[in-house]
């Protein structure tokens, strides 16, 4: 059977390193294709486990879908977010109405995404008023 393959959204952020470093000591036979605005951000390290690098970016439905059909991808991670920065940004919701709109084509019903945060791990916390953040830390602690 030929190997899974699995395109990285995100993949030059921390949260995306991390997971194509989990990938590349994952024994499984597999295809990592990684995918973010600047390539370059990716170090070398990482990119020679990665059966191609894509340039793109995660708010486009044009770029998903290209670079899902680019690698006939069964599997998406999506990992995007705007790193330590506080200051508001759309990346989160409009990668993930980007992503739903190529989705929800009958010919991609095969692929199968997963979403992937660090928010609330580590030194970044879950900013929610009213204790809100402790109860979702609280739920969510053997995932963080």
């Amino acid at each position: 059977s030929s190997p899974l393959s699995i395109l990285v959204i995100g993949a030059s952020g921390r949260t995306g390193l991390e997971i194509l470093r989990q990938l590349s000591q994952d024994t499984k036979k597999k295809e990592v294709h990684a995918m973010c605005r600047d390539p370059s951000k990716i170090p070398e390290q990482y990119k020679e486990n990665c059966e191609s690098v894509i340039k793109g970016d995660a708010r486009s439905p044009d770029d998903i879908e290209q670079a899902i059909n680019d690698t006939n991808a069964q599997v998406v991670i999506v990992s995007v977010g705007n790193g330590d920065s506080v200051a508001k940004s759309d990346v989160r919701t409009a990668s993930a109405r980007a992503l739903a709109r190529v989705m929800e084509k009958p010919q991609y019903r095969h692929v199968r995404a997963l979403v992937v945060s660090s928010t609330g791990a580590g030194t970044s916390k879950i900013k929610v008023g009213m204790g809100v953040g402790k109860i979702i830390s609280y739920h969510l602690r053997h995932v963080l």
